[in-house]
């Protein structure tokens, strides 16, 4: 998956609800509902070359 699609992907999660246990509300790319949305965080920067900070912008 390329750093454009990883994006894309981030950028949707990033609407998708969370419960008070920081558990997503729905199912979401291949995690499902009920999945720690940490999880899903960790997932991004093991994909990125940089991590999320650096590739995403996020400093």
């Amino acid at each position: 998956m390329t750093i454009t699609e990883l994006k894309k992907l981030w950028s949707a999660f990033g609407g998708f609800p969370s419960n008070s246990d920081d558990e997503i509300e729905v199912d979401f790319y291949c995690w499902e509902k009920g999945t720690y949305r940490f999880d899903n965080l960790h997932w991004f920067g093991e994909k990125l070359p940089n991590g999320l900070a650096v590739d995403f912008n996020l400093l």
